[in-house]
């Protein structure tokens, strides 16, 4: 048994370090996939389905506040926490903001899948909005130095990042437009959103790096993509 174990461990630190990861973070890497995977799975079966309505928020949580340790763990900047604290509250106050005003998204509500909510916002969503800016921004910087052009960028993909999640998100009832079509406005203003938040990030270059968020990127927008030919 002890030969057995001593042999997993060792292969598993050998696929971590191919990896560029620690072994923990490579089975919350797979973790991930997992989620993700399994998420489509489970919004395609309808004896399922009805749970999934009611979890959505503990499943985003679940993966964001580890995915948000393990980041930390690998820079050990203080400066991110300071940094999640103020987009997590600005970016919850805009989603305020648009919702009681629907001046800035466009007019929609969000509909009770994620049920935790205050201020009519899920209070979920800010925390999804902060790891989506990091992973958007690692995914910039691996190309661009300037830190505008990174937080330009990081906001460029954002935006295009919510043209898969918008048809997903009105289908499960996540939120709902009063238009017809989901408004220009909106990924302007997702675009806007992201980079003022991306700017200071990139301009105090605080460090935020890890796999585990183009792991987190990639198989998010995989789940959007498969159920937005799968169920949309």
């Amino acid at each position: 048994m002890t030969t057995l174990k001593s042999q997993i461990e060792t292969a598993l630190q050998m696929w971590a370090a191919r990896a560029g990861m620690t072994a923990g973070e490579l089975l919350f890497a797979v973790f991930l996939v997992f989620a993700f995977t399994s998420g489509v799975q489970a919004h395609l079966m309808p004896t399922v389905f009805p749970i999934t309505q009611v979890t959505t928020d503990f499943l985003l949580l679940g993966i964001c506040v580890p995915l948000l340790v393990f980041v930390f763990a690998r820079q050990r900047d203080a400066r991110l926490w300071t940094w999640v604290g103020v987009t997590y509250v600005g970016t919850f106050g805009i989603e305020a903001a648009g919702v009681a005003t629907g001046r800035i998204f466009g007019e929609y509500t969000y509909g009770p899948t994620m049920w935790i909510q205050w201020l009519n916002v899920p209070l979920v969503i800010a925390l999804n909005w902060a790891m989506l800016i990091l992973a958007t921004n690692q995914i910039a910087a691996r190309w661009l130095r300037q830190p505008w052009a990174v937080a330009l960028a990081a906001a460029v993909l954002i935006a295009g990042y919510d043209y898969f999640i918008e048809p997903v998100a009105i289908r499960l009832d996540y939120w709902t437009w009063a238009a017809v079509e989901v408004p220009l406005q909106n990924y302007v203003a997702w675009a806007v959103v992201a980079f003022v938040f991306s700017w200071p990030l990139q301009y105090f270059r605080i460090r935020y790096e890890s796999p585990l968020l183009l792991v987190y990127a990639v198989a998010q927008l995989a789940f959007f993509i498969a159920l937005n030919a799968l169920l949309v």
